[in-house]
């Protein structure tokens, strides 16, 4: 784990790819005194991982947030039922995909579509968008980072990755993107894979890039990754991405 202090008290912590994991990923960490709020909790052995740095420091975490209930995302969720878990009023659609045991891994504290509380001088703000995944919550601290969760994907060395619809409503996945270009000025991108994003002009644009291609694939949802990059001239990594977006089999909600 690379433990990186983005802000006072606020951590940027990355875990590398491993053999049984697809990417890496990122979680955000507050610590507040003894006691942390988590964002994402990464797959069960990234958490225990962050787990036993904080118990060697005596911090517990007694708040988690989740951007959505995909498995990177909540490995760590069983681990943690005293906390205060915040999530979407939508958790259990997605956890039930995944998981036989769903009742343990729902949020105690559900978003419907705005929630703004303090966690020692931090303000955190969570908001629905449901793009990504039809659980999806844009994540904002203190008016400065915003955490997007899977909305905007990127490659451990900051290459952007396809827009990934995980349930094939692409329209929604255009609000939700919508709703980051509207807000994200000032603002520093906090991915849950790939690098912090702190260049306004990368962000704009990649945020364009991604609404252009999720509005190509609308009108043309047969189309293959060389129709797009040759009429749009726009390129993105991960066609197994493209693929799950235009395969029609993939049940809608």
């Amino acid at each position: 784990m690379e433990k990186n202090e983005i802000s006072k008290n606020i951590y940027f912590c990355r875990f590398k790819k491993n053999p049984r994991h697809s990417i890496g990923l990122n979680v955000l960490l507050i610590e507040n005194g003894s006691e942390a709020l988590l964002i994402d909790t990464g797959y069960e052995d990234n958490f225990l991982e962050l787990k036993k740095h904080l118990d060697e420091r005596n911090i517990s975490i007694t708040i988690v947030v989740v951007s959505h209930f995909h498995p990177d995302h909540i490995g760590g969720l069983k681990h943690l039922r005293n906390a205060d878990i915040y999530g979407s009023e939508f958790a259990k659609y997605t956890l039930k995909k995944f998981n036989k045991e769903v009742d343990q891994l729902l949020p105690n504290k559900i978003v419907k579509d705005e929630v703004v509380f303090k966690f020692g001088k931090h303000t955190i703000k969570l908001e629905k968008n449901m793009g990504h995944s039809k659980d999806g919550i844009l994540i904002t601290v203190d008016d400065r980072f915003m955490y997007v969760g899977d909305d905007m994907v990127y490659s451990q060395s900051g290459i952007s990755i396809f827009p990934f619809c995980a349930d094939q409503m692409i329209e929604n996945h255009i609000l939700s993107i919508e709703k980051i270009y509207d807000n994200y000025k000032n603002k520093i991108i906090i991915p849950t894979h790939g690098e912090i994003i702190e260049d306004q002009d990368f962000i704009k644009q990649d945020l364009e890039d991604r609404l252009t291609y999720l509005n190509y694939i609308l009108l043309h949802p047969d189309c293959s990754v060389e129709d797009f990059k040759k009429d749009t001239g726009i390129t993105f990594l991960g066609k197994k991405s493209h693929k799950h977006n235009t395969n029609k089999e993939v049940k809608k909600w």
